[in-house]
C-alpha cells in the first residue's frame, strides 16, 4: 500500500509539472550531450552546448505557448502569456536536470568528459523508462504492460549511446 501510495503521490507531482516537457528535456539534453561528447571535447563546451540547445528550445516553447494562446483564449497581455507559458514549460528545463547534473558531478570529481557524458546518457535511459512506466502504472496499466512501455522508452536513450559511438 506504501509503495502504490508512493508511486501515486509521484505520479500526481509529474502530472503537474507538464509531463511531456520533462520528457522533451530528457530526449533533447541526452541528445545534445551525445552528439557533443566526444573524446576531444572539454566539460565546459558540452556543459554550454547542452544549455544553450535546452535554453533555447525552452524559448522557443515558451513563444509558442504565449503565441497560441490567442488562438485559444483570446487576447490577454502578451506579460501574462509569457509569464503563464514560462511558468507551464519549465518542465522542459527540469527534465535536463539529471543528465545535465550527473554529468556536471561527475566531471567535476574527475570523471573524463567522454566517460560523464557516457554515464549521463545511462541516467538518461533510467529517467526515461522510469517515467514511462510512472505513467502507465500512474493511469492504471498492469505491471507488464507498463514494463515494455518502460522498456521502449529506454530504447530511445539507448539510440542515443548508440548514436554517440557513431558520431565520434
Amino acid at each position: 500500500m506504501e509503495l502504490r501510495d508512493a508511486r501515486h503521490r509521484t505520479g500526481l507531482w509529474v502530472a503537474s509539472r507538464h509531463p511531456a516537457g520533462i520528457l522533451y528535456g530528457v530526449i533533447i539534453t541526452g541528445a545534445v550531450i551525445s552528439a557533443t561528447a566526444g573524446h576531444e571535447t572539454s566539460a565546459r563546451r558540452i556543459v554550454a552546448t547542452t544549455l544553450f540547445v535546452l535554453g533555447v528550445y525552452w524559448l522557443a516553447d515558451v513563444y509558442v505557448r504565449a503565441f497560441a494562446h490567442q488562438f485559444r483564449e483570446g487576447r490577454d497581455t502578451l506579460t501574462h502569456r509569457l509569464a503563464a507559458a514560462s511558468r507551464h514549460e519549465s518542465g522542459v528545463l527540469l527534465g535536463g536536470v539529471p543528465a545535465l547534473g550527473a554529468f556536471t558531478i561527475a566531471t567535476a570529481l574527475g570523471m573524463s568528459p567522454n566517460t560523464a557524458a557516457d554515464l549521463a546518457l545511462w541516467l538518461t535511459v533510467l529517467v526515461l523508462g522510469s517515467l514511462a512506466y510512472l505513467a502507465a502504472r500512474y493511469a492504471g496499466a498492469p505491471v507488464r504492460e507498463s514494463a515494455i512501455e518502460a522498456a521502449l522508452a529506454g530504447m530511445l536513450g539507448i539510440l542515443m549511446i548508440v548514436s554517440k559511438s557513431l558520431l565520434h
